[in-house]
């Protein structure tokens, strides 16, 4: 072969190289643009828990694995215990809903998410005036990277699952990307998902065999429940249970991922 040729061919394959290197690496970008989105429980997250120093530090290590999550059962009349813990989480924004609960056990609704996610809108249904909900649910409208997404966040009343479920039902607009979230305490003696109908075009993501509590108890309280929308970009779930001891919280952590 010539050397004229052989220079030729050698360039030839090289530029082949490259450009199935660069289509690989495109195609693999691509493919790896998703968001994973959580909720968790924490069991009376106030002042006993935050200072717990190891406590705190696994909360944390826990959190980062995630680029939105919803942290439920915030009970702190000092209102200090969830800014505490967002004050540990470095490139992550937080908000807060009101205090809510027909008792004097008054819980909140954190969200935590990292800054490259843009939160635009927060409606906190608490106070409702027709007082539907123990704990009303709260509705974030969130955007990344030209993704926009819906997630209601509720903590339901175990003896009112249903009645709770069908006026949240009745708020919620079935349009675009939407998401419900939270311990909805739909299972066992509270709930039978099988037999109800609240949600039934919905996709409920965690199963009915499975287990989100870390307590002796078997039943899955905790819901993920996606409307067609969002089910298109559905890509994973799980349920995290590795270190998560009744002395953390009765709840496990329950996480989706979406392709965007």
């Amino acid at each position: 072969m010539k050397k004229r040729q052989l220079i030729f061919l050698l360039k030839f394959l090289v530029l082949i190289t490259l450009l199935l290197g660069g289509y690989s690496t495109h195609k693999f970008f691509l493919e790896s643009q998703t968001i994973k989105i959580a909720n968790w429980n924490l069991e009376i997250f106030g002042q006993a828990k935050v200072n717990n120093f190891g406590l705190m530090d696994f909360y944390v290590d826990k959190i980062k694995n995630y680029d939105i999550i919803f942290i439920q059962e915030i009970r702190d009349n000092s209102g200090t215990s969830f800014s505490k813990l967002c004050s540990m989480l470095q490139n992550y924004s937080c908000n807060i809903s009101s205090r809510a609960g027909r008792t004097l056990n008054k819980e909140q609704y954190g969200i935590i998410y990292k800054d490259s996610v843009n939160l635009i809108s927060l409606k906190d249904y608490n106070p409702d005036g027709k007082d539907r909900w123990e704990r009303p649910p709260i509705e974030v409208m969130f955007n990344t990277k030209g993704y926009s997404l819906k997630i209601y966040n509720i903590h339901t009343k175990p003896e009112d699952v249903k009645k709770e479920l069908e006026y949240l039902q009745s708020i919620i607009s079935n349009k675009g990307n939407v998401i419900i979230f939270g311990d909805l305490n739909a299972d066992c003696s509270y709930y039978s998902n099988e037999k109800e109908n609240e949600f039934d075009s919905w996709n409920w993501i965690i199963k009915d065999n499975d287990d989100t509590t870390s307590a002796k108890t078997n039943c899955v309280y905790d819901r993920i429940i996606l409307n067609s929308d969002a089910d298109e970009e559905f890509k994973d779930y799980g349920i995290e249970t590795k270190g998560i001891t009744a002395d953390v919280s009765d709840h496990y952590l329950v996480w989706v991922e979406l392709k965007i």
